[in-house]
């Protein structure tokens, strides 16, 4: 191809295009061309013909006659082939007229020759024609490849002449569009109103002063979310009165940096220690926490590799950079060296640093000091498996040292409960009770040999086990067990209190061979020794497991019993020994289960008593009872008291007066009719039972002390009472016809009656020898068997139209 600075040194082999219609002129044309120099590529005598020619052969130059009769109008073809490509042509026309040369003007030729024209201005023509057109083909070339240039450094260039309020734009501008911009213009003020106050004022300096501008704008639009970030660089040109620069969209790169000054404030104040590895895993730099952390300076592991210095000397400390993928993240729990040699348990984590193709080019390494957790988790675990007041194990450290015992080893478990613990705690407060646990844990702890465990299963329950120990040597242990609790206990300057306790031993593994199993064998055990008394131990006994699944049947049972209406009252008459009038009656509960059938009180009751039961029990007492006997009362089928138990648990529960009160109002039977009674033993378990009984009285219910003489009732503790009644203990009823000790004590007790102000009521009479002996002593009401048992409702009533 021929170029730009080619055709300026000569025209020689410059290719022409000759238009012409006239044949003998065109020869002409071509002859005299030729002989210049020129190659003559194409004759056309039309309009259709030259633009076929010009397309196909692309010449260096064409000679266009305007008028090429009917082959059409030079003009028009000399302006379809400007459309397609850009070539220089000169007009050799016989016309000269104004209209024609105005038309010819519109394409811009590049000459124009007058018929008839002489060799040497041909070719003068032609010479200037190709010239100019290369002149101007080098200009072109330059502002495209400016314009290439611009385009490819994403720039834009602006320019500001002077007293024009235009700014002309070529160029990229990204904050008005993202494509390159020819030729656009915006209003000076409407481009400065983008820009902040300050950058306003130094454009308007440049304008008025001249000089250099170099500015970073920030170009803002109606929405500041869409801010962007130009560079400017300006100098006012005085040769073209103008502003001129350039400008640079440079938002990705501001917001880069401020995210750069973000990660550098976030390295440095950053908690956790961080690590910059180039990439082979060396230091680059490190924040402050690391120092602080270790107390190694930068300088001082600058270029070293953390396995060098950091990680201590354990494999697996320091397989998390070697055995994780540059590529990829990572974790562990490593121990870490500080410089002055102690170590410290962290949490590392390993992450790369990846450029804009995805290439890893540095790593991050991240720890930080998890000793404060690895505190907290080993005091989490303390306390899983220790009891909080006394520092000795709980059920899960008892359940899991259970599962240690292997096959071929022999074990005791010792299952110790604190006898009338509940008393004191209540009596002497909780502050009290948790001081007795403490010094009896302590106590306990002493015994204990290397291997065996204490634990503290709750309240004053406690479990020793003790391993590798043999059955004879069980009873001694047993026996300084019982010596250790009994000791007496300093509570406060001046006092102290002893303690007995109840221990039940099971071994392994022939009373159990898993945790479950030991452990009840040794609770049954326990049961079976407080049964027998206070103070003492049992061996867990095949027998005992019966008793013991006999208790969870009943209490089991007791659950349901209300729902399932298992459970009735019986009545039993009380009357005047001298004349056999009734004067009121004992409600008495019963059960006749679905499973065992019926269940006497006198096992169910207790186990009632111990299990919390008695309290819903009683509650269903009181109220089918009172409901009962007013409805009887109002019929007119009774007119005596009635009377009805109440439990230890009962007078205890600071609700019991209120829900009395309560009853007495929902079932309207008035108070006198009713009489409460209590026993001696519930009276010596009830703390401030002189306060209780009469809150009772206040109702105006009557209070009688049932099975009298059989407990430990002090005479004082009777003299403060408000009791109405008591009740003689069918024990001294039953031979007091023929045992004189029994006489002495009835008339004991009757005397005391009648000096209290007492009423007497003798139970268990069953023989008229009895009633009489009774009634000659001064005793006027009874009740028993001679008169009547305890009877379903219905018989009662029936037996009540007989009496």
């Amino acid at each position: 191809m021929t170029t730009v600075e080619d055709r300026s040194s000569s025209s020689e082999g410059t290719s022409v295009l000759v238009v012409e219609d006239e044949l003998i002129f065109a020869l002409d044309l071509k002859q005299t061309l030729s002989g210049l120099g020129y190659q003559i590529v194409g004759m056309a005598s039309s309009e259709r013909d030259a633009v076929n020619l010009a397309l196909a052969r692309r010449p260096g130059l064409v000679l266009m006659d305007i008028n090429l009769g009917r082959g059409g109008d030079g003009i028009a073809a000399a302006a379809e082939i400007n459309r397609c490509f850009d070539v220089p042509i000169v007009f050799l026309t016989a016309y000269a007229d104004g209209e024609i040369l105005r038309r010819a003007g519109h394409v811009a030729p590049y000459g124009y020759l007058v018929k008839p024209v002489q060799q040497r201005e041909l070719n003068a023509v032609v010479q200037m024609a190709l010239a100019r057109f290369n002149a101007s083909a080098a200009r072109l070339q330059s502002e495209r490849r400016l314009r290439l240039a611009l385009d490819s450094a994403k720039l834009g260039l602006m320019t500001l002449p002077t007293g024009s309020d235009l700014v002309e734009i070529d160029g990229y501008f990204p904050p008005v569009a993202n494509d390159p911009l020819r030729g656009m213009r915006m209003p000076l003020n409407d481009f400065l109103n983008h820009l902040s106050l300050e950058a306003q004022n130094k454009v308007r300096a440049l304008l008025d002063q001249g000089g250099d501008l170099h500015l970073l704008a920030r170009w803002h639009e109606g929405d500041e979310t869409h801010a962007s970030w130009l560079e400017v660089h300006a100098s006012y040109v005085e040769s073209e009165s103008a502003v001129v620069g350039i400008c640079r969209d440079v938002t990705r790169q501001v917001l880069q940096q401020d995210e750069l000054r973000q990660a550098a404030v976030v390295f440095e104040s950053a908690a956790d220690a961080i690590l910059i590895l180039d990439s082979e895993g060396r230091v680059s730099t490190a924040n402050a926490a690391f120092t602080r952390l270790t107390g190694w300076q930068r300088d001082e592991i600058r270029g070293r590799h953390p396995n060098d210095f950091l990680h201590a000397r354990r494999g697996s400390d320091r397989e998390l950079l070697d055995r994780t993928p540059v590529n990829a993240q990572g974790h562990a729990e490593v121990v870490c060296n500080r410089r002055d040699g102690t170590t410290f348990p962290g949490w590392e984590h390993v992450a790369p640093v990846l450029d804009e193709h995805g290439c890893v080019t540095q790593r991050v390494l991240t720890f930080t000091d998890i000793s404060a957790l690895r505190m907290a988790e080993s005091k989490v675990r303390h306390l899983a498996f220790h009891d909080a007041l006394t520092g000795l194990g709980n059920r899960y450290q008892l359940r899991e040292s259970l599962c240690e015992l292997r096959d071929g080893e022999t074990a005791c478990l010792m299952f110790l409960d604190l006898d009338g613990f509940k008393v004191i705690n209540d009596s002497l407060g909780h502050d009290a009770g948790d001081r007795l646990l403490k010094v009896v844990a302590h106590r306990l702890v002493g015994m204990l040999r290397q291997g065996d465990v204490g634990i503290r299963l709750g309240g004053d329950e406690f479990v020793l086990l003790l391993r590798h120990v043999d059955l004879d040597q069980v009873v001694g242990v047993a026996e300084r067990v019982l010596d250790v609790v009994r000791s007496p206990i300093d509570m406060a300057p001046g006092g102290s209190m002893q303690v007995s306790a109840s221990l039940g031993i099971a071994m392994f593994p022939r009373d159990g061979t898993d945790a479950d199993s030991l452990l009840r064998s040794a609770d049954i055990a326990m049961y079976a020794a407080k049964g027998t008394g206070r103070n003492r131990f049992a061996h867990y006994q095949p027998a005992m497991a019966e008793t013991a699944n006999e208790r969870l049947a009943i209490e089991q049972g007791l659950l349901q019993a209300i729902s399932n209406g298992e459970l009735s009252l019986h009545w039993q008459p009380q009357v005047c020994l001298r004349t056999g009038a009734v004067v009121g009656a004992e409600a008495l509960l019963r059960w006749n289960s679905a499973r065992a059938g019926h269940v006497p009180p006198d096992r169910f009751i207790p186990i009632a008593e111990e299990s919390g039961l008695i309290h819903s029990l009683g509650r269903w007492v009181l109220h089918q009872a009172l409901s009962t006997w007013a409805r009887w009362w109002r019929d007119g089928s009774v007119d005596g008291r009635l009377a009805v138990n109440v439990s230890a648990l009962q007078l205890q529960d600071e609700a019991f007066p209120e829900h009395l009160a309560q009853e007495l109002q929902a079932t309207g039977l008035p108070a006198s009719l009713v009489e409460i009674e209590v026993t001696e033993t519930a009276l010596q378990r009830v703390p401030e039972v002189e306060a209780k009984l009469t809150r009772l009285r206040a109702l105006g219910v009557c209070i009688a002390l049932d099975d009298f003489g059989t407990g430990y009732s002090s005479l004082s503790m009777l003299k403060t009472l408000p009791l109405k009644r008591l009740k003689v203990d069918r024990a001294f009823v039953r031979d007091v016809v023929s045992s004189a000790s029994d006489q002495a004590i009835v008339r004991a007790v009757v005397a005391m009656a009648n000096a209290m102000s007492m009423e007497l009521i003798a139970e268990g009479v069953e023989r008229e020898e009895q009633r009489e002996w009774l009634v000659n002593s001064g005793v006027l009401e009874a009740q028993g068997w001679l008169f009547g048992k305890a009877m379903p409702a219905q018989e009662f009533l029936q037996w009540l139209d007989r009496a």
